[in-house]
């Protein structure tokens, strides 16, 4: 069984409701119709993903390891920001996304009906500094010029564990200069217009594999820095589910993240197929993935204890960074209830 596929652009996802619908549809059409003639024993599923979002997607979209689990599966490859995959999600126009958490409880918090059903990659952030700007180490960026898209979640995250970690504001105590997408970040650097980038993978990647760049800090470690936390890893992408559909369809969550684990285990034991599928989706140069392969904090599946205790430390660091606004954030007990789902 092999599960229907379509790249949508960018604008067509930006729009909501109607014209969201008539989107899809105007693209899909075949693929839906296939979808119907060939109807998975589970039933049909669509399932859209961040073209970079670096979580392993690629995989189970290639692998099809959702028909592989009796599933027909409409797969579809979302380039850009996430906001248009944000916004059909929201729509109702598919079933199940990958979403950086930290949009996916802006989501929660929006009064989006949403699961969290499980996790897919630690955090991609990092600070790198231009290799000959004489920066050293985290204190050095003290009235320095720092390039960072500053609506994202990642510059979020990052200035929340500087702030605790080192005792310093990445956005009052530099020089920030706002670039409005990553490769913005890219050209800043190269043009030595900047001193240092907050981005993520590849970006970041980019940028140091192409000389211009050095690591100064990684996200992980900014983590371990700020929480005292010496294991657990803090999670960028997490699996996003309509409650409708669960109540619809209850295996598939678990289905959902049986195929990332297979996905992960891919990743790990087969290098060559996993940057064959992951250039091949992302379109990033075979160079740039191999190298961004190798900096991965670590690919992540399932929905643990462990997970969870470590997600909720995560939202309250992302509440006091002012991402997130509301007090459901300070409720553990509320938050496993209404926020993540196991079954």
């Amino acid at each position: 069984m092999t599960g229907e596929a379509r790249t949508l652009s960018r604008r067509d996802f930006l729009g909501t409701g109607a014209t969201t619908l008539a989107a899809l549809a105007a693209g899909a059409g075949p693929c839906r119709a296939a979808a119907q003639a060939g109807k998975g024993a589970k039933g049909n599923v669509r399932f859209a993903y961040l073209q970079l979002g670096w979580a392993a997607c690629e995989i189970i979209h290639k692998e099809d390891l959702l028909g592989k689990r009796g599933w027909q599966a409409e797969y579809t490859v979302v380039p850009g920001s996430p906001a248009g995959l944000v916004n059909t999600f929201a729509a109702g126009n598919v079933d199940a996304i990958d979403m950086s958490f930290a949009l996916a409880a802006k989501m929660f918090e929006d009064k989006v009906p949403l699961k969290v059903t499980g996790v897919a990659t630690a955090v991609l952030g990092a600070i790198v500094a231009r290799k000959d700007a004489g920066v050293g180490q985290v204190e050095d960026l003290r009235g320095r010029k720092i390039a960072a898209v500053v609506g994202t979640t990642t510059f979020f995250d990052i200035r929340t564990l500087v702030l605790k970690g080192y005792g310093f504001d990445l956005q009052k105590d530099t020089q920030l200069v706002t670039a409005q997408a990553p490769p913005d970040m890219a050209t800043l650097v190269a043009k030595k217009e900047v001193d240092a980038i907050v981005a993520w993978q590849p970006i970041s990647d980019q940028v140091v594999l192409r000389g211009d760049g050095v690591y100064l800090v990684k996200q992980i470690d900014l983590w371990r820095k700020a929480t005292g936390r010496a294991t657990g890893y803090p999670v960028h992408v997490c699996y996003v589910v309509s409650p409708s559909f669960i109540d619809q369809h209850p295996d598939f969550p678990k289905d959902l993240n049986d195929a990332q684990k297979d996905a992960v285990d891919l990743w790990y034991t087969n290098k060559p197929r996993a940057l064959e599928i992951v250039a091949d989706v992302t379109k990033i140069p075979a160079n740039v993935v191999d190298y961004a392969y190798g900096q991965t904090v670590q690919m992540l599946s399932g929905l643990s204890d462990e997970q969870i205790d470590t997600l909720i430390a995560q939202l309250k660091l992302i509440k006091e960074s002012g991402f997130l606004k509301s007090e459901v954030w300070d409720q553990p007990d509320v938050i496993r209830k209404d926020f993540f789902w196991r079954g």
